[in-house]
């Protein structure tokens, strides 16, 4: 039985809200966009029979493939890989450059198991900097990865910019966009996934692409901050606000928030 659920969890994911997410999707006959990957989280509880699923950051693409390709590999290194500061260091330093596909998706999956918080953050050289986390959790549950490599069978996975993506999707097809936040303040403007951040430029930017693709009849969904720099560079979408938390935040009480759902339907 399928568990539309992701076998990582990410800064900004959106598997708490992905159900919703889904029950309120348009209606479209072409094929799903997933431009800024993440988790995932959407996509493996959609699972559309055609997908494109991309991102910026190599290592991320690097590992859905693996764990597309080979899951039984990928867990296998997972086991030799103890869960200590020592190794955890090691792991960290680590140039994935010189390592294979399983070693590199082992490697994303251990850290975004063992750092804190979960969180994959890198310097502007694009080096892990994110400190041990010392949980007392598995890695991962063969089930769940067992039923991502199924799901991510036949599935496109690009490692592009989102305006790559959002210019090759057509009429019919819909796109689902979460991309780095508009600063809120605080941690909630974490954006350093890769060793470029994303700007408030880069924002202007997929504002334009998305409303050239939606003049070609693209179905779009975006999720942001719910600011009013957010309403300004997005105007002439519509927009819902849809209640969230963002674990993220150091304090419990900063975490309630709203985020804004945009779309073209």
């Amino acid at each position: 039985m399928a568990e539309g659920r992701s076998f990582i969890k990410w800064a900004g994911g959106k598997t708490r809200y992905a159900a919703a997410l889904v029950a309120a999707a348009p209606s479209f006959t072409g094929r799903y966009w997933e431009p800024f990957m993440g988790s995932a989280a959407v996509f493996f509880e959609l699972r559309p029979a055609k997908a494109v699923l991309s991102d910026a950051n190599p290592e991320l693409v690097a590992c859905f493939r693996a764990v597309a390709a080979d899951p039984e590999a990928v867990m296998g290194r997972l086991d030799a890989m103890p869960n200590t500061p020592e190794q955890f260091a090691l792991v960290r330093r680590q140039d994935p450059a010189g390592l294979d596909d399983v070693a590199r998706a082992a490697r994303v999956i251990y850290l975004n198991k063992t750092a804190f918080r979960g969180l994959w953050r890198v310097n502007r050289r694009g080096a892990f900097n994110a400190p041990y986390g010392a949980y007392d959790r598995p890695y991962y549950r063969r089930e769940t990865l067992l039923d991502a490599s199924r799901a991510l069978a036949g599935v496109d996975l690009r490692q592009c910019d989102f305006a790559d993506a959002l210019r090759e999707a057509a009429a019919g097809d819909w796109v689902f966009l979460d991309p780095p936040y508009l600063p809120e303040g605080g941690f909630a403007d974490f954006k350093r996934y890769t060793a470029g951040q994303f700007r408030d430029d880069d924002h202007q930017r997929l504002a334009d692409e998305m409303r050239d693709a939606s003049a070609r009849g693209v179905l779009l969904t975006m999720t942001n901050s719910d600011t009013e720099a957010t309403r300004r560079i997005y105007a002439g979408f519509r927009t819902t606000r849809m209640a969230t938390r963002r674990d993220i935040n150091l304090r419990a009480a900063a975490r309630a928030s709203f985020d804004l759902v945009v779309t073209n339907y």
